[in-house]
Order: structure tokens, then sequence, then C-alpha cells
């Protein structure tokens, strides 16, 4: 793999800069102009196209906290060689920040920025909708039958592990996220079947803090745009809650400040878009994923951390449920005024 670095740094002008590895991806060139980052494309040709077209409509409709890929040589974005393919794009380090708003704050208030600006509707039939929405109840079927079939493995150990405990424990609870996701998405499904519409904005689609960066100046950027594309809102917010949830399971983060950032710079925001938040939130599948990894591999860890592992990924979606709650009577307190 050295040697198909060489030969992409020939092709981007950059021969005889030092370069070191930096994951499994991703090369740190160090030129006279800066550092720039090198990473690798893992993804189908059509894919490659997909993300070349997002980042050009991102570039004209003026998104914010976008990352440009490096042009070295004329109009080459992407680089070629072998199987792979390579991106390049400015080296960004992580700033410590020295006053508020914090890094998640910061990083909410780009997508809701971007989702502003590109927000738009489009039709949909309740034929489409409907396959849509039957693909959706398929998938959660497929997910409880998983946390039935892995109850019962569970349950027939002859001495429960504290793991398996912990999992049986948790399952009226996963029983209740699936039927409050459900609730959520008739909620949104309901609205798109009266307006014949949905609404879709610009998206990331796994905004993350490890995603995100804090300059020396103190704006906000994203990295890793390779799944960006139109989208519901929500599916970025989840993703993003999602990913705040699990780095500070056990630190309370003021869901109240995160929802105002959001509504105090992105697109309205009602009743039914909550809806399908909490729908694409509150999933329990992370939780059973990693139990069928236990029941898979148990010797992977040792017992009490995987337990440990376990606890984490509750708390997180418990203290998802009470930001979802949160917001749900807030809007119904308004509502009610």
């Amino acid at each position: 793999m050295n040697d198909v670095i060489e030969e992409l740094l020939n092709k981007a002008g950059l021969q005889h800069a030092p370069w070191t590895w930096v994951s499994e991806r991703v090369v740190k060139i160090e030129t006279r102009d800066g550092p720039y980052a090198l990473k690798r494309w893992e993804r189908t040709p059509q894919e490659r196209e997909h993300f070349l077209h997002h980042l050009r409509y991102a570039e004209r409709a003026g998104m914010k906290g976008i990352i440009p890929l490096t042009n070295t040589r004329g109009d080459m974005s992407m680089f070629e060689t072998g199987r792979h393919y390579f991106y390049l794009e400015p080296w960004m380090e992580k700033q410590p920040l020295r006053s508020p708003p914090s890094e998640e704050l910061r990083l909410l208030t780009i997508l809701a920025l971007n989702h502003k600006i590109s927000e738009d509707e489009e039709g949909m039939t309740e034929e489409d909708l409907s396959t849509y929405k039957n693909e959706v109840q398929r998938g959660w079927q497929q997910e409880i039958l998983l946390m039935n079939r892995l109850a019962a493995q569970f349950e027939q150990s002859r001495f429960i592990s504290p793991f398996e405990l912990t999992f049986l424990n948790g399952c009226p609870f996963y029983e209740m996220m699936f039927a409050e996701m459900k609730k959520g998405f008739q909620k949104w499904s309901r609205q798109v079947k009266e307006k014949e519409g949905y609404r879709f904005a610009f998206c990331h689609g796994r905004p993350s803090l490890e995603h995100g960066f804090i300059a020396a100046d103190g704006n906000a950027w994203f990295t890793n745009w390779e799944t960006s594309g139109p989208g519901h809102p929500a599916y970025d917010l989840a993703y993003f809650y999602q990913d705040l949830a699990q780095r500070y399971p056990f630190v309370p983060l003021e869901g109240k400040q995160l929802f105002g950032t959001y509504e105090a710079h992105g697109p309205a925001w009602g009743e039914a878009d909550t809806g399908l938040l909490k729908a694409l939130t509150l999933t329990p599948a992370p939780i059973l994923m990693f139990a069928q990894a236990y029941a898979t591999d148990p010797m992977r860890y040792a017992e009490h951390q995987w337990t440990a592992m376990l606890e984490s990924k509750l708390s997180s979606l418990r203290y998802l449920q009470q930001m979802m709650l949160w917001k749900e009577k807030q809007e119904a307190a308004m509502h009610g005024s």
C-alpha cells in the first residue's frame, strides 16, 4: 500500500512530500502549503459520482462547514489506483474551545443552517408512501424477531450471566421503544399522506463529534461528507443525538439547549418532524446488534466488560427517551396554549 501512496502523490503533484498513516484509510501529508489529508474511498464508482455531485451542489448553494476537496492538478478531485479511489482535502486539527457555545452546539448550528438553506419539498403518492411504510415495518419486525430470539437463547442458559441478565431485564424497555418508534412514524406518515409530499434537505449523513472540527477562529466544520445527500433533517439529527448520547452516557446533556439551538438556526419544525425524529432516534437496534455479537463470540471481551458496555448503551437510549419525551411535552403545551 505504501507504493500506492507514493504513486498517488506523484499524480497529485506532491512527490517527495513526507507522509504518514494516521488511520486505516487516512494519510497525513506535509507540504510547504500546509498539511493535507489523503482519504481512501471505499465505495462504488457510482457512489463516488454522487459524492462529487453533492459537494458541487453544496458549494453552489453556499453550504456551511464543508471542507473542500483540494485540486492540485486541474480538475482532479479524485485519484484512482488499482481497486481504490482517494481524495485530497486540507488537514484539519481539532482546537480546544476557550469560550461558549460548546462544540456540539456549534456543530449542530452548522447542520441547522445547511438544512435551512437547502430545504425543499417533493411529492409522494399514497402508493409510494405505503411501499416505504412497509419497508420500515419489515425492518422493525426483523429487529423484534432478533430480540425475541436472543431472549429465548439467553433464558435457556443453565447459568444466566450478568450480561444475559442485563439484556433480559431490558426487554420490556426495548418493546416500549419499538412502540414509541411506531407512534412517531405514524404521526409523520399521516402528515405526508395529508400533504401528498414530504420535506427534505441536504444532509451530511453521518454527523458526529468525530467528523466535526472547531477551527482556531471558532468556526465549525464537518468532514467525511461521503454519505451526504437529500433526506429529512431528522436523519441527521438522530445520528448526531445518538452519537452525543453514546459519548456522554452519564453526563446529562441539555436536551432543551440542543433542540433550541437547532430550531433557532434551522428550518421550521413541527410535531410530525418530531415524530420521525423519535422513530429514528429511539431504536434498540444497536443494543440488539451488540447482544448478537456477545452471543456469537462471548470470549471476545471479559464478562464484566461486555456488561459494562451494554449498560452504557442502555443508559444512552434512556437519555434519548427522556430527550424526546421532553420535546413532545413542550410541543403539547404549546399546542394547548
